[in-house]
């Protein structure tokens, strides 16, 4: 079972996740904007960041931004959830910088299944 840091101002978004995510035996912690999430990470080992992209006060892209400044943290994958769509220049740009996975908002009910697959992926890196 993995730790997993979901981040979304929308307590939809955040319960729908931890629904989704927690279905796969995974522990869902949840930020409901930026600042709480980069709060939260001074204290959370987490193997997987769920980040929406647009959200108040800090943004997506600064919560992606402090998991990779965190040396501790830097080889954890990232996703950015975003309704943008995913042609959208500030969302290429923000996977590019980060190497988050782009998901879109309407295909979240992949969720559970992506975040299998980048936590055993992550698992893997780490063992070679």
């Amino acid at each position: 079972m993995a730790r997993v840091l979901v981040a979304d101002d929308d307590p939809d978004i955040r319960d729908l996740a931890r629904l989704l995510i927690g279905r796969h035996g995974h522990q869902v912690v949840t930020a409901g904007d930026g600042d709480e999430a980069i709060a939260m990470l001074a204290g959370l080992e987490p193997a997987l960041v769920i980040t929406d992209f647009t959200m108040p006060r800090q943004d997506g892209l600064v919560v992606c931004r402090a998991v990779r400044s965190t040396p501790r943290l830097q080889g954890i994958p990232l996703v950015l959830l975003t309704a943008l769509p995913l042609t959208d220049e500030r969302v290429l740009h923000a996977s590019t910088e980060n190497g988050a996975v782009i998901l879109a908002k309407t295909d979240i009910s992949r969720l559970g299944e992506l975040a299998d697959e980048l936590v055993s992926g992550a698992a893997e890196s780490a063992i070679s």
